[in-house]
């Protein structure tokens, strides 16, 4: 029977672009595309005897170690195409002309629809909030990255059988939002949400710590006032009171460091790092379209898109102002405008 570390072995060879070869029970020969010769490496220690140039891969070794953070690393991008979806949608082009307004007196003519993967990313991030103590949260933003448009739909994928590593109908590609770009999206959308739990938490922090300082300030005076009579009575006595003075100034000292300790434990830091990449690849189709009317002068083509994993039409990028608008205006001054832009004139 396979152990859960050969088949990791396999597994990672096999994704590092390397050939294995299973010699015996245990005992196997790897070769990696770094390396001029194959590398014997055995699961079991009583195999050493008989194959004494062998390596033992086991836990608390530094090879496995090595192994583990290379396929850590490996796993930290990746990416997959969704293809169980219905791709023969009924009268489409009525879908999309129902979907989207277009000014009085004009048509929204459409092109035959044409079918492109559109890549979607997931990000998670790893927010780290450092203060008296440290909790941790992981955070996902999911962008389509043909619109640069944050979604929140592509979760329930993750658990589904239908992913696969290869596409399954031989469409193009969409124009996609490079990377760095996607990440830079999802990573300002990510801080926001940082920034309101770390502000959550330091408030929080920052009550508990009113209440001990408060405490604290209660005790330290009515240790001080205790020293004030002790003073008095031996002034009274006509006893050394510099005994008394040095305890005072060191009570005082101990006061004021206690509570900056309690200040500063209360705030909070955040810290954020990027941890896994996800790319989903999912069909979608395209459509080009053109307003047509009597009393319309020559407008720009639009490009409208039908989205078969959520079964709508997508909003469409104003030719004004580039945000999504499911409803488009006409004004002589303005051109083909969309709400939003009206509303800012």
């Amino acid at each position: 029977m396979t152990t859960l570390l050969e088949q990791f072995l396999r597994d990672y060879t096999e994704a590092a672009d390397g050939v294995w070869d299973e010699i015996e029970p245990q005992v196997y020969d790897v070769l990696w595309s770094e390396q001029e010769a194959p590398l014997r490496l055995t699961f079991d220690p009583e195999a050493l005897p008989e194959h004494p140039t062998a390596q033992l891969l086991t836990f608390g070794l530094p090879l496995l170690d090595d192994l583990l953070a290379a396929a850590h690393v490996r796993g930290q991008m990746a990416q997959v195409y969704y293809d169980a979806l219905n791709l023969q949608p009924y009268r489409l082009e009525q879908q999309v002309q129902r979907d989207l307004s277009v000014p009085a007196g004009t048509t929204l003519e459409l092109a035959p629809p044409r079918a492109s993967y559109v890549a979607h990313t997931i990000f998670w991030f790893e927010a780290s909030y450092l203060g008296d103590e440290k909790t941790q949260a992981i955070l996902s933003a999911a962008l389509d990255r043909h619109y640069g448009r944050l979604v929140r739909h592509l979760d329930p994928l993750l658990s589904e059988e239908g992913l696969s590593e290869e596409r399954r109908w031989p469409f193009p590609d969409a124009t996609a939002l490079p990377l760095t770009d996607a990440y830079h999206l999802a990573r300002e959308r990510v801080v926001r949400s940082v920034i309101v739990e770390a502000n959550s938490q330091q408030r929080f922090r920052q009550s508990q710590a009113t209440r001990e300082i408060a405490r604290m300030e209660r005790y330290f005076a009515d240790m001080a006032e205790e020293l004030k009579e002790r003073m008095a009575k031996a002034q009274a006595k006509g006893e050394a009171i510099a005994p008394l003075q040095q305890r005072q100034a060191a009570l005082e000292r101990e006061a004021a460091t206690r509570i900056d300790e309690l200040r500063r434990k209360a705030g909070v830091r955040a810290q954020l790092r990027l941890r896994n990449i996800l790319t989903l690849h999912i069909p979608r189709f395209f459509l080009r379209a053109h307003l047509q009317g009597p009393k319309l002068p020559s407008t720009p083509e639009l490009k409208a898109s039908w989205d078969p994993l959520t079964e709508k039409t997508d909003a469409l990028a104003c030719p004004r102002c580039t945000q999504p608008t499911y409803a488009l205006l006409f004004e002589r001054r303005m051109g083909l405008h969309c709400p939003a832009c009206e509303a800012a004139v």
